[in-house]
């Protein structure tokens, strides 16, 4: 095969990895060039830079899911929050719970490295661990009087968590319609519903809001790029330490950082 054919291969394999649904087990062809990129480090490398070209990164090979691939802030292929939530007010809380469901789906470090790990996370569970965390953030607001002086070097915290427990978990039901979207449950669904678009997680009963299993996509994803970016974020939110159940442990973040209302979702990788 000369190095034309190679590089057609190569983009045939950044393409397989660009289409919802594409897995090795579903195609001889994708298959053939997971195990080229596997036993060639020059098909290899041909595949990098042709996923580097559309400012995308290769996280991984895998005999799953195929090519996995990274945004980039530079991509013009990753979905925004703005594109997926459309309410501005929405976007924060959309994206604290894109957090969480990752936070507890992958509770310890060497989750993500167990290929035999699945994660099992419903929309009931997201939504009572932000908010019993939320709550305990407003108690301590209230006991060190924050509502006067917010703490410095914390913009928005209190802001966000606020936000959340002025939102209904559910809501009534209007006919044939389901929860409104403005619910924190409702939100959190939505971020279940696009992780399955994108073939991160399924669902697999309607038990507590939608419950879900996690998939190797989703595992790779969040090891090898949220480790740096979306834990960093978890943590600074003070989610990584929200107590279990609904026990005020008293923990507190040292700091903050508000989610912006746009940008992309290194959190789960979304490519268009």
């Amino acid at each position: 095969m000369n190095h034309h054919e190679d590089v057609a291969e190569a983009a045939k394999m950044v393409a397989f990895a660009m289409t919802r649904g594409k897995a090795p087990a579903r195609s001889g062809e994708y298959a053939r060039l997971v195990q080229r990129f596997d036993t060639e480090p020059e098909f290899a490398q041909t595949v990098r830079k042709i996923a580097q070209g559309f400012d995308l990164t290769v996280l991984e090979v895998h005999h799953m899911p195929g090519l996995v691939l990274g945004t980039t802030p530079e991509t013009a292929f990753a979905v925004s929050a703005s594109e997926l939530v459309p309410q501005t007010a929405d976007r924060p809380l959309y994206l604290l719970a894109q957090l969480t469901i990752a936070s507890l789906a992958f509770p310890r470090p060497e989750d993500l490295d167990d290929d035999e790990y699945i994660g099992r996370v419903s929309v009931k569970q997201v939504d009572e661990e932000v908010r019993a965390y939320a709550t305990v953030i407003e108690r301590h607001l209230a006991q060190t009087d924050s509502d006067v002086d917010p703490p410095a070097g914390q913009p928005g915290l209190e802001g966000l968590w606020r936000a959340y427990l002025r939102r209904n978990a559910t809501g009534k039901t209007q006919g044939d319609r389901t929860t409104p979207r403005a619910t924190t449950r409702a939100l959190a669904r939505k971020a279940f519903t696009h992780l399955v678009e994108h073939g991160f997680v399924r669902k697999v009963s309607d038990e507590d809001g939608g419950t879900y299993v996690t998939n190797v996509k989703y595992r790779l994803q969040i090891r090898d790029q949220a480790a740096g970016d979306m834990l960093r974020e978890l943590a600074a939110l003070g989610v990584a330490a929200m107590p279990k159940g609904t026990t005020d442990t008293g923990a507190w973040p040292d700091e903050s950082t508000f989610i912006p209302d746009a940008g992309t979702l290194p959190s789960t990788g979304l490519i268009k």
